[in-house]
């Protein structure tokens, strides 16, 4: 019953944001902005959900009727933007390969506790598409971390369609064989449609079909997703395993507008990659190590390091679990391995935002965005760095102190702490029972006349 009722709690935190407030202000330690200047001791102010001043404290005039949120020892930045995620999803289109016509947006699950993670882990806008094991997999849908419906986490919907090169079933030949099928298969069924509608109009022009008969025909919905893939309509976002599929990409991408979705193991494919003139996503897994075959000496490779020295442009994005599911993380992984620390931030925030369409609205903190950010307790590639509060179009979202799955777990180690440290020298000592006083023996002996009872004193 405990149980239930914190998962209820939980929905609610994350589900219903606070009442929104005409006019926000944030006062800060530090501001990222992202795309300006850093500014210390400064205040971000909102009107209507989008910021209206990002400024100096000393230069920033705080209405009066304003909520003020005291974050003056405290770092503020933009929220981060998850380009290309597969999490919150009920179930993956992985078993059916080829679906170009469903969308993520029925499988989505606002209860999910991936969205309250990364809610808590400052994360404001997350692009959700089908899983890597997939042909053609359906559309994919951009949320926020918070709502009850869909709807109510919806940014935008029908984003693209998830393509994969990666073979669950088979050799990479017959997953491209199966690709390449899928997409002449669109393009014939849309030349035969586009071959019978001028037909239709050819003979109405000679007066063989009534003059008030109208095609009325319809692309097939199932079919609608690819078609407009192959022509341009839609983008495809095309997952590439490795630098084996790098080559077989580059040649889709010439066909089709494709945003390339790399894995790991791609140091062999950076020339190419070069050649694309597109950044490109990045997965969760950062480094990797090879095993030379004849010293046996391990290697290690960053794929954000390599991309960064040959000058391809690249978007971060978090895992669903485990170290790779936080920021810091991350960015800490990129600056270890020689990356600029500010292009590691670009990486999580503005840079995924111009890739989605959506860096007008996110991605930094500027006049006239939307008042996505986040406040944390430190710079965010310190590992001691936690959020504490979330604030995503202007409306509180998240406090740290009002989280209760944290305050369930913390409480959970008080006592078992409190129990390993032992006994509390500086406390009173408890007062020793009193020991229970003896009773006089019994006696059948009759008592004595004029005599003192046996058994009581004097």
């Amino acid at each position: 019953m405990n149980q239930k009722l914190l998962i209820a709690a939980v929905a609610s935190l994350v589900a219903v944001p606070a009442t929104c407030q005409d006019v926000l202000a944030v006062k800060a330690k530090k501001i990222v902005t992202i795309t300006g200047p850093t500014i210390e001791d400064g205040v971000v102010l909102m009107q209507n959900g989008r910021i209206s001043k990002v400024a100096k404290a000393s230069e920033v005039e705080i209405p009066w009727s304003a909520k003020v949120i005291d974050a003056s020892d405290k770092v503020v930045l933009p929220t981060w933007v998850v380009a290309h995620s597969q999490g919150g999803q009920r179930g993956f289109n992985e078993n059916m390969q080829n679906v170009p016509w469903l969308t993520v947006a029925d499988a989505i699950d606002p209860a999910a506790t991936y969205f309250e993670d990364m809610l808590r882990n400052g994360v404001g806008t997350i692009h959700v598409l089908p899983g890597n094991q997939t042909l053609l997999g359906g559309f994919g849908m951009v949320v926020r971390p918070c709502g009850r419906t869909v709807e109510d986490m919806a940014v935008a919907a029908n984003t693209g369609i998830k393509m994969s090169l990666a073979a669950p079933n088979g050799g990479r030949l017959q997953q491209i064989r199966k690709l390449r099928r899928a997409l002449q298969d669109a393009r014939e069924y849309l030349a035969d449609f586009e071959r019978r509608k001028a037909e239709f109009a050819k003979e109405k022009a000679a007066s063989a079909i009534a003059a008030d008969k109208q095609w009325t025909e319809e692309i097939d919905r199932t079919k609608k997703g690819v078609v407009d893939l192959v022509e341009k309509k839609v983008k495809g976002w095309l997952y590439v395993p490795s630098y084996a599929e790098v080559a077989e990409a580059l040649r889709l991408s010439q066909e089709l507008d494709l945003q390339l979705v790399l894995g790991a193991n791609i140091d062999q494919a950076i020339p190419q990659l070069q050649r694309l003139g597109k950044p490109v996503v990045l997965d969760e897994a950062l480094e990797y190590f090879r095993s030379d075959e004849e010293t046996r000496k391990e290697t290690k490779y960053c794929t954000a390091r390599m991309l960064a020295d040959a000058g391809v442009p690249f978007v971060l994005t978090l895992g669903a679990g485990g170290p790779t599911s936080y920021a810091w993380w991350q960015i800490g992984t990129c600056v270890r391995n020689g990356v600029d620390q500010q292009k590691a931030l670009e990486a999580l925030t503005i840079a995924p935002a111009q890739l989605l369409g959506l860096g007008d609205q996110i991605g930094s903190l500027s006049e006239g965005k939307l008042g996505n950010l986040q406040i944390l307790t430190d710079d965010p590639t310190q590992a001691t760095a936690w959020v504490d509060t979330v604030v995503l179009e202007g409306e509180v979202v998240y406090e740290r102190k009002h989280d209760p799955r944290l305050q369930y777990l913390f409480a959970e180690k008080k006592p078992a702490a409190a129990k390993a440290e032992g006994p509390d020298q500086n406390a009173p000592e408890a007062p020793k029972p009193e020991a229970p006083k003896a009773e006089a023996p019994k006696t059948d002996a009759p008592k004595a006349s004029g005599s003192q009872p046996q058994g009581e004193g004097r």
